[in-house]
């Protein structure tokens, strides 16, 4: 009998089906969670690809790598001279300049690759422009492909026309300096419903009006490096459950808040972030876990006792009211989180350890 050997990529799919169902299965759908449940492994695969960018669903890995590829080919592409530009739509707070950030980072860039971030929202005019365009200029001097990461390109629709120069020439003219930038790979970032709707009216090829008379048809008639999404945390669909990247977003977090040698983490603080929709995404997840004080580590699972949620006033009356979002209001919340806490003893293992000991 002739055994089919599997292919690495057919092996990897596998394992992220499985390391999702685990998290699925273990902190998602059960009320009765076991005394303890170990997550290690599905901790480190989603962990695999970014590093501090966690992530277990397999489309958006598919994206990932996708545009590292597209950015790979360009800079490698000795023939190319314009810029590489790249329209990127997320949610706020979805954390796209740490994507940026990791993905430049990644292993297979070997150091060759940079990230520049400039924020559109506090741009006052072009000249504004001129501290990230040196940054990207100083990075080719170091011979490395510069990623010029430009974030809330909506939120003033009136500043579309400065920014057709750079994205067609790679150059800008800022007072009496003409700063060009050579090869770069340009990715703006858009959170609003305009620039998606502009997209999708200019690709039916039909004659079509930016609105209220700016250049943002003009402005993507330059993408020529395709588009890229980071799908909401709370997706859910046929084969599909993003809320599976919720609890490892949270682990990560809180290895980042209590440092590396955190192996244990409460079974109801996971279970809550999974089914809690947050009104900003990451940025507000990372809100919630700085609110949790300094771990107590005979206890660990009484950390989650400090969480403002003793009633419903006092949970209006916190800065994390700022960033749930129930459509049954407060008392809901309030409700999910009893359900949660009644399991605070039970501990969930996020990393291997070499003793006993069960630090939090």
């Amino acid at each position: 009998m002739v055994v089919s050997k599997k292919s690495p990529s057919e092996k990897i799919k596998e394992d992220y089906a499985a390391a999702r169902s685990l998290i699925e299965r273990e902190i998602i759908s059960t009320e009765q969670p076991e005394s303890e449940i170990d997550l290690t492994t599905a901790v480190e695969l989603s962990a695999q690809l970014l590093g501090e960018y966690v992530n277990l669903d397999w489309e958006h890995r598919g994206a990932i790598l996708s545009l590292g590829s597209r950015i790979q080919s360009y800079a490698n592409d000795k023939s190319r001279s314009r810029p590489l530009n790249i329209m990127m739509q997320a949610e706020p707070g979805s954390g796209k300049s740490h994507f940026i950030k990791c993905l430049a980072n990644t292993r297979r860039f070997r150091g060759e690759v940079a990230a520049v971030t400039f924020n559109m929202a506090g741009m006052q005019g072009v000249e504004d422009l001129t501290q990230p365009l040196d940054a990207v200029r100083n990075l080719k001097v170091l011979d490395k492909t510069p990623i010029l990461f430009l974030d809330e390109v909506d939120s003033d629709p009136q500043k579309y026309a400065l920014l057709l120069p750079l994205l067609w020439d790679g150059e800008l003219h800022v007072g009496h300096r003409d700063l060009k930038t050579g090869k770069v790979v340009i990715i703006l970032a858009a959170s609003g419903r305009s620039i998606d709707q502009a997209m999708k009216n200019a690709k039916s090829m039909q004659k079509v009006e930016a609105p209220d008379g700016t250049k943002l048809v003009d402005l993507l008639s330059r993408i020529n490096g395709g588009e890229f999404s980071i799908p909401e945390l709370d997706a859910v669909k046929e084969g599909r459950d993003r809320r599976t990247d919720k609890v490892c977003i949270a682990i990560s977090l809180l290895k980042q808040r209590y440092g590396d040698s955190l192996d244990m983490v409460p079974w109801c603080l996971l279970r809550f972030i999974a089914l809690t929709k947050f009104r900003y995404g990451v940025r507000s997840i990372t809100h919630l876990i700085e609110l949790l004080p300094a771990p107590d580590l005979e206890k660990p699972g009484l950390i989650v006792d400090k969480l403002p949620f003793q009633n419903v006033e006092k949970l209006k009356a916190s800065s994390l009211a700022y960033h749930l979002i129930s459509d049954d209001g407060p008392a809901a919340v309030m409700e999910h989180w009893k359900d949660s806490i009644e399991h605070k003893q039970v501990l969930v293992r996020i990393a291997k350890r070499d003793d006993d000991e069960i630090p939090f």
